[in-house]
């Protein structure tokens, strides 16, 4: 009974926690500072854009606004949405980074050819 208690209420904790909008904001100010000093690998880039649009998707909204009904509610569909962006932004980067790695490749070979 004791761990079923504990096991209860750390997940009603981490659910209190991933639904709140302040903590994707902080998560996202980690991995942006994190890229700033990593500059050179963009990997951490697209997990602070995933937690800014998970912060935006919790904000709550006035009541005479149009209200998302995308937003998941559980901290399992959280978790899952942030990876998926986090995955998807991560693919998007390193494909545009290697097709702009080719063409300066390219670029350099014609200008030594040209010479």
């Amino acid at each position: 009974p004791i761990m079923t208690s504990l096991s209860q209420s750390l997940s009603q904790s981490l659910s209190l926690w991933l639904q709140m909008p302040v903590f994707w904001m902080l998560i996202a100010a980690l991995f942006l500072g994190l890229e700033l000093i990593n500059r050179r690998m963009v990997l951490f880039l697209p997990i602070a854009a995933a937690s800014l649009i998970i912060a935006m998707l919790l904000q709550p909204l006035p009541a005479n606004w149009p209200q998302w009904t995308f937003a998941p509610k559980s901290w399992l569909g959280i978790l899952t949405l942030w990876l998926l962006l986090s995955l998807f932004g991560s693919t998007a980067c390193t494909m545009l980074r290697l097709r702009r790695s080719r063409r300066r490749a390219r670029r350099k070979r014609l200008t030594r050819a040209g010479t």
